[in-house]
């Protein structure tokens, strides 16, 4: 009994999962970061250092696998925002369900742009993701939109680094401005 029980265990149970259905999982296009808009546009030097990092960022999401870049995404912007302007138990759903939103929108534009890769793709892309901080700033009180400006504004004149992988997700105003100016 024992040689037989050893035997199913060595030499059968690896062949068990063999003929189950496994999951098929979503494929994730690969794409790449490169744009061409600042070559032909020639935009500022601070947007076309953070267009390169907001898109690295975004790279990254879109990259994962299933579900996992909505939910990194989501989960990522609720984190680093919460950490400045403390959402309240209310709040805390309604800015999930806008940044799950917010990613659909900007995965099937960024798909959209690196598969044309012209300035007029990319644009449109930027003034997505210029809407979407708008959103997002409207469904701040006034108190958290204050807190929220004070911090980039704080990261952008002392502390750099901090100030640069914000900006891989958000802006601060005088980002946003020149976004707003570039992006037309």
């Amino acid at each position: 009994m024992m040689k037989y029980s050893l035997f199913v265990f060595l030499f059968l149970w690896p062949l068990w999962g063999w003929g189950q259905v496994q999951p098929k999982k979503k494929k994730t296009p690969k794409t790449i970061t490169t744009v061409t808009h600042s070559e032909k546009s020639k935009l500022p030097e601070e947007i076309d250092r953070t267009l390169k990092l907001k898109l690295a960022v975004i790279q990254y999401f879109v990259a994962q696998p299933d579900d996992k870049g909505e939910t990194l995404f989501w989960q990522t912007k609720g984190k680093l925002t919460f950490g400045i302007v403390n959402y309240t138990e209310a709040q805390n759903p309604v800015f999930k369900e806008l940044f799950i939103k917010q990613y659909h929108e900007m995965y099937k534009e960024y798909i959209l742009m690196i598969s044309q890769g012209d300035v007029a793709a990319t644009t449109t892309f930027m003034q997505l993701l210029v809407r979407h901080e708008l959103e997002y700033r409207a469904l701040l009180t006034p108190e958290q939109l204050t807190l929220y400006r004070n911090a980039f504004q704080t990261m952008e004149t002392s502390n750099r680094q901090t100030y640069d992988s914000y900006t891989g997700l958000f802006f601060s105003d005088s980002l946003l401005q020149a976004y707003q100016n570039g992006f037309r």
